[in-house]
């Protein structure tokens, strides 16, 4: 899945999911669904352990397998670079 190679950080999951889904219903998750869901995707992409609890204190902690691989843009901006 690409969760685990795309994603710098797993707080950028759960702003997905918390905005989009489910697909007919955006943004009707409670937050701890939200959770559970990140918790499951998470786990299935290896990168927490099964019994792992998600919450806002557990998720910032998470480390993205991808987080080393991004490139923070240091570009001004302006005309010239659009």
């Amino acid at each position: 899945m690409t969760i685990g190679n795309y994603w710098p950080y797993a707080t950028t999951l759960y702003d997905y999911i918390n905005r989009a889904m489910p697909l007919t219903a955006p943004g009707s998750l409670s937050p701890d669904e939200v959770y559970g869901l990140v918790a499951f995707l998470l786990w299935k992409n290896e990168i927490v352990p099964e019994s792992a609890v998600m919450d806002a204190r557990s998720l910032p902690r998470v480390v993205m397998p991808a987080r080393d691989r991004f490139v923070p843009d240091d570009r001004k901006g302006g005309p010239e670079i659009r």
